[in-house]
């Protein structure tokens, strides 16, 4: 399960980048075409480790430590537990397909739903000064860290995470 919440101050910073960039998921969802909507509204993927066609690299893990790691399946499109808005589920470093589809066909639709949350109309980006705290919804809001800071620099930032509840389907 997501958590309910996320928090994040800013302890370091680097002298140029390493912003954090929100979207909105369920606005991106209410936006998108009827027709994809009902394609996509039973759809679930399967989520792992790290996808086979993940844009970030995941530290390898033994055999062991990956054991430990469930693939799950989750629903393309959850219901908001205490709104009820619909929101999109996506994780492109997670997400190996979707059920009942062809592996490439389905890259294909998380990759089209990717780009569709992921424009500036949807995005919070927020430039990190030390003492900042953000604090969002797992459940309505995807995130991104950015590595475009001088490596020899630090981003140092404290994290809190709410547990939160097992995601359920926005339709069934």
């Amino acid at each position: 399960a997501p958590p309910r919440a996320t928090s994040l101050v800013a302890v370091q910073i680097p002298s140029y980048g390493g912003d954090t960039q929100f979207v909105d998921v369920r606005q991106a969802y209410d936006d998108l075409d009827v027709d994809l909507k009902n394609r996509i509204k039973n759809l679930r993927s399967l989520h792992v480790h790290g996808s086979s066609r993940s844009p970030r690299s995941f530290a390898k893990l033994s055999p062991e430590a990956a054991a430990l790691i469930p693939r799950t399946i989750q629903p393309v499109v959850i219901r908001h537990p205490g709104s009820g808005r619909p929101a999109l589920y996506l994780n492109t470093g997670r997400m190996e397909g979707i059920e009942g589809m062809a592996l490439d066909d389905g890259f294909q639709l998380i990759e089209q739903l990717y780009l569709h949350a992921t424009q500036a109309k949807y995005e919070y980006r927020h430039q990190w000064r030390v003492g900042d705290l953000v604090i969002w919804d797992n459940r309505s809001v995807m995130h991104q860290a950015n590595a475009d800071y001088d490596p020899r620099e630090y981003r140092y930032l404290y994290r809190i995470m709410i547990a939160g509840s097992p995601i359920e389907p926005a339709f069934t």
